[in-house]
């Protein structure tokens, strides 16, 4: 199935390493963008309709929904990086995740999702 077929309308992305955890929820339908940190920590960003539309775009170039559901690797490496996601589309639900190795394109979806909570510097 091919991503134009269908459309991811939420999603939740977790990860963990190095002692910190970050979850992310995401739902097209309110925009809403969620960060919810490991310490309880939780803050929500409403995405501008230019948001919205680069993270559909980002979705579809990283094929998410074509991804394996478990990404393995045969080193053994202690307090490496966990993640997963898990999402609703027109077809139906999904998931994927790994240990310390990541499909093709995973860090364009997650630095976008950590960019979007970087706190500005104000001089």
């Amino acid at each position: 199935m091919k991503m134009s077929d269908n459309h991811i309308h939420q999603f939740r992305y977790r990860e963990s390493g190095m002692g910190e955890e970050q979850l992310f929820t995401w739902t097209a339908a309110t925009q809403e963008l969620r960060l919810e940190e490991g310490t309880g920590e939780e803050t929500t960003v409403l995405l501008s309709q230019r948001q919205q539309q680069e993270l559909t775009r980002r979705l579809e170039k990283t094929g998410v929904i074509d991804w394996q559901p478990e990404y393995t690797t045969e080193w053994l490496i202690l307090d490496g990086t966990y993640w997963e996601i898990s999402w609703t589309g027109s077809e139906g639900d999904g998931s994927s995740q790994g240990s310390n190795t990541y499909p093709d394109g995973w860090e364009l979806l997650r630095d976008w999702l950590y960019r979007q909570f970087e706190k500005e510097e104000f001089g």
